[in-house]
């Protein structure tokens, strides 16, 4: 529950640390990115889209992700 508030509050409304993201927010970001069944031993930066509804992470210096919520869900999008 707590991570669906977390991730959510960011997808709507972004963050504050949107140069690189937060601590909790990598975190949670890594955690979505390993349950979709990629690789992700780094998180770089997390930044919020302009308008809400997605996060881009990147991890491990070259791999890029997109965070979607979509019916409840996450999705995670490798780019």
């Amino acid at each position: 529950m707590k991570r669906t508030f977390v991730l959510s509050f960011c997808l709507i409304a972004g963050s504050a640390f949107a140069d690189t993201g937060s601590p909790q927010l990598k975190a949670e970001s890594q955690s979505v990115i390993r349950q979709a069944g990629y690789q992700c031993d780094t998180v770089n930066s997390v930044y919020p889209a302009a308008f809400g509804g997605s996060l881009t992470v990147s991890c491990d210096d070259d791999h890029k992700f997109i965070i979607r919520k979509k019916n409840g869900q996450y999705t995670v999008e490798k780019e």
